[in-house]
């Protein structure tokens, strides 16, 4: 067996033993009410679900002091081994059980590929988290 084909074991991503389960939630669209041939989400009823694992690196947070408000942006990666999830701009991310904090993917997911083997190891999605 070479490097290749034990990187491959088990669906084609790269194997993460660390990885802990996360939910992806995607909003049901509606009409614009103030153009309907636009569609915008409707986080009023319940997401469409899909649990995925992976693993979190927080990056940083940013605290922007306001004289009505005070929020805070946190960012954060999410690395997924399955380089095919279905995760794209504008899912909400939560751990699973739920540990109150709630992510927004706020980047185009990293689908990178080798050159040379066309192999993908993993999927990269950026979140942000904002509070206040």
């Amino acid at each position: 067996m070479s490097l290749l084909d034990d990187m491959n074991a088990g669906g084609g991503g790269w194997r993460m033993p660390g990885a802990t389960k996360w939910r992806r939630l995607r909003a049901k669209r509606k009409a614009n009410p103030y153009n309907p041939a636009q569609n915008e989400p409707d986080w009023s009823v319940p997401p469409d679900e899909l649990v995925i694992m992976g693993a979190l690196s927080s990056s940083s947070s940013t605290r922007t002091p306001d004289t009505l408000d005070t929020q805070t942006a946190s960012t954060a990666y999410l690395t997924i081994p399955d380089p095919a999830a279905d995760v794209r701009i504008g899912d909400r991310i939560r751990a699973d059980p739920d540990d109150g904090r709630l992510w927004e993917v706020d980047g185009f997911p990293s689908k990178d590929a080798n050159a040379f083997t066309g192999w993908r190891p993993t999927l990269e999605c950026r979140l942000t988290e904002r509070k206040g």
